[in-house]
């Protein structure tokens, strides 16, 4: 078979999982290309906080946490559910040890523990911890990418995603520490990337010193399988000109998941009508190409178990050229969630929380019985908190919310019951006064706690709801990035077959690679974690596969 061009491994998408895989195999010699669907490098993990969730590792021991990785695999088997394959299970904190000693000593990835941040469900859950389970990237300088910092991603939703730290987020919500506003100021002015634009940038830097070649705006759309192997892929460049490309070792997919293909979303997601915070070359292309080579996707969980956020959409917002959504992680004073009935019926400041409830079935109304759901707030929360792109003080953007000058006149407006909205509201302000949600429990739960409420005041997240004019949002599903259904994989990365056996030559990472090894859980930092430790070990599989040919 003729090829255009050879290279040992090829990674086809830039976000961790992929530039995990590609300097891997690059450190062990091989030579590796990787493809970018996208006109930007970084993938969906340069728009996230950029957190990796491994459990213990050197880092953790290093500042003095103590940590037990029996505790960190009991709480893992708690949030599996079920559903997580126990051969991905039993060896995933060893994996991830390795994983994160390889990166930080033999590339020099400098990663942080976020201090202070405990694990989402801290304290209830059997092996959950109070620190030192999250890992993040330390500011990078992007003056050290030369001509491909402008290449590599800042999250289009803001600049303050790409330049503070979940350190300093945290440390100024439970140590008084340095305002994060002043953060940002000062990683902006120095170009200091942080978060999953620093981590792109720090992984990219590491791929371009290991002469690792780059390429963006060329789509893989086609895998080349001979004899049952994966042996290299066809890809477009932005010119639709094709070339076959070999792959001597194997193609790893890092395409992301699926969220710009609706039928998808509604298909493996159980979501008709999901907004998305991703970017639009996130299209499932991974499962069509897999296809070919004899996979299918292989949900790892039930729909209703996946992260899936809340949020709203702007009326005109375009971003990379498309309508989009924001996420918003529920919990400030002042603000209530509530359904139709004008009732709360969650943890509203806990997102997990609301995000499974809002999608409860009620066998006896034969509907959902909290969706629609819509965040009710007053002017004080406007005043105080963000609901971006408004910062606080900062009028709301055209479109997004209804505003009345009463609670009845706001439920009249909406379609919410007016009775039910009034006494909720009533209610909720009862609890502000002793900071105790005795219906869900609202400010209980730590991680809530720190990353939602306002610890100016006594009870963080607590505040009344009083001062017109009120606001409603009617809020959407809002996908991020990480899937109910992927490829699935073994503990080297290699996706397997309908059948049951092993494709050679095929590789996947990341949330390309099915949630076998979490099943139904799910916390902050595992997917991004994922998509670093099956980057790592596709790769070492594929350059072991080498060694022990020559």
């Amino acid at each position: 078979m003729a090829w255009d061009s050879e290279y040992d491994i090829v990674c086809v998408g830039s976000g961790v999982g992929g530039l995990s895989g590609a300097i891997t195999g690059a450190e062990r010699g091989a030579s590796v290309i990787v493809l970018e669907k996208f006109h930007l490098l970084g993938g969906v993990s340069s728009l996230s906080s950029g957190q990796l969730w491994p459990g213990p590792t050197h880092l953790s021991e290093a500042e003095g946490i103590k940590d037990d990785v029996r505790d960190a695999q009991a709480y893992m088997d708690h949030l599996s559910q079920g559903f997580s394959d126990p051969d991905l299970r039993k060896s995933y904190f060893a994996q991830c040890r390795e994983a994160i000693r390889f990166f930080t000593d033999t590339i020099g990835m400098e990663l942080q523990v976020v201090k202070g941040l405990p694990d989402y469900y801290y304290p209830v859950v059997q092996g959950s911890a109070a620190e030192g389970r999250f890992l993040e990237i330390k500011p990078f300088p992007a003056k050290k990418l030369g001509e491909w910092a402008s290449k590599t991603m800042l999250s289009p939703f803001g600049k303050y995603y790409s330049y503070t730290t979940s350190n300093e987020y945290v440390s100024m919500q439970i140590r008084g520490g340095e305002d994060v506003g002043t953060c940002f100021k000062r990683h902006l002015a120095a170009d200091e990337r942080c978060a999953g634009a620093g981590l792109a940038a720090s992984q990219t830097y590491a791929a371009l010193k290991r002469g690792i070649e780059l390429q963006v705006s060329t789509e893989v759309i086609e895998l080349v399988v001979e004899d049952g192997r994966v042996t290299g892929v066809v890809a477009r460049d932005s010119f639709s000109s094709t070339r076959r490309i070999r792959a001597r070792l194997g193609v790893l997919l890092s395409t992301g998941g699926y969220d710009f293909r609706p039928d998808m979303v509604r298909s493996f997601d159980a979501l008709p009508d999901a907004g998305r915070m991703t970017i639009p070359t996130i299209t499932g292309d991974h499962i069509v190409m897999a296809s070919k080579a004899g996979a299918i996707p292989f949900p790892a969980r039930a729909p209703a178990q996946t992260p899936v956020f809340v949020g709203y959409q702007i009326p005109g917002e375009i971003i990379f050229g498309k309508p989009t959504s924001r996420l918003f992680t529920p919990g400030a004073p002042h603000s209530i969630i509530v359904n139709s009935k004008g009732l709360r019926f969650a943890n509203d400041s806990f997102y997990p929380d609301v995000s499974v409830k809002v999608g409860r079935y009620d066998g006896q109304e034969d509907g959902m019985a909290n969706w629609p759901a819509w965040l009710i707030f007053d002017q004080n929360f406007v005043d105080k908190y963000n609901l971006l792109p408004a910062f606080p003080g900062q009028p709301l953007p055209k479109g997004v919310a209804v505003q009345s000058d009463s609670v009845h006149e706001l439920a009249e407006a909406t379609g919410i019951a007016a009775d039910g909205l009034e006494k909720t509201v009533e209610r909720f302000n009862g609890f502000c006064k002793t900071g105790v949600d005795e219906d869900f429990g609202r400010g209980t739960v730590p991680w809530g706690r720190i990353m939602t409420g306002d610890f100016n005041l006594p009870y963080p997240n607590f505040a009344e709801i009083s001062k017109a004019p009120f606001y409603a949002v009617k809020l959407q599903h809002v996908t991020v990035g990480v899937p109910t259904a992927g490829l699935p994989i073994n503990p080297d990365g290699s996706v397997i077959s309908a059948a049951g056996n092993v494709i050679p030559g095929l590789y996947a990472t990341g949330n390309s690679a099915a949630f076998g090894d979490w099943g139904g859980g799910y916390n902050s930092g595992i997917a991004i974690m994922r998509g670093m430790l099956y980057g790592y070990y596709s790769s070492l599989h594929m350059t072991r596969s080498k060694a022990q040919k020559q």
